[in-house]
């Protein structure tokens, strides 16, 4: 192939070297199937970013696999719960009936709130309010020297000079 075509350009090459070590395959096998010297691939290999990309690579794999493997498992579980809640222990069929409406039914649109408190070093509150009550708005136009009054004191538009 012809490097006209962009086969041949290094960063192809490098690229196609990360994608086939993410796959699982040995250092000698990818060096020959991107025709570099086994040299050039652990020079590659030795740089932070090339070794990133191959663990991201294959991390991604790897998640892409379990979610191919749950995927599989989905009829099942579904199933199961479908003879839970069709069966004649009451407990099960809640508990089936449960998990199903948190997941999708009226359950899952619930919202949840996150509450965030600020502390200081030794664990004691700071302030609760959010930052616009604990921050007023100044009077006045934003950009007319309303914004920093108490440094403009003397009305020339400019910080006082300590």
């Amino acid at each position: 192939m012809s490097s006209s075509q962009g086969r041949d350009r290094p960063e192809v090459r490098v690229c196609r070297a990360i994608r086939l070590l993410a796959g699982g395959q040995g250092a000698a096998e990818v060096a020959r199937a991107v025709r570099v010297l086994p040299s050039t691939l652990a020079r590659w290999g030795a740089e932070d970013d090339f070794r990133a990309l191959v663990d991201c690579l294959r991390e991604a794999g790897q998640m892409r696999d379990a979610l191919e493997t749950l995927g599989d498992l989905a009829p099942g579980a579904i199933a199961a719960l479908r003879r839970a809640l069709e069966g004649d222990d009451m407990r099960l069929a809640v508990q089936a009936a449960h998990e199903v409406l948190e997941r999708v039914g009226p359950l899952a649109a619930r919202q949840r709130a996150i509450r965030v408190e600020y502390v200081n070093r030794d664990g004691q509150p700071v302030s609760t309010s959010p930052w616009s009550d604990r921050h007023p708005a100044a009077p006045g136009a934003v950009q007319g020297g309303g914004l920093r009054a108490p440094l403009r004191e003397n009305g020339d538009g400019q910080d006082p000079a300590d």
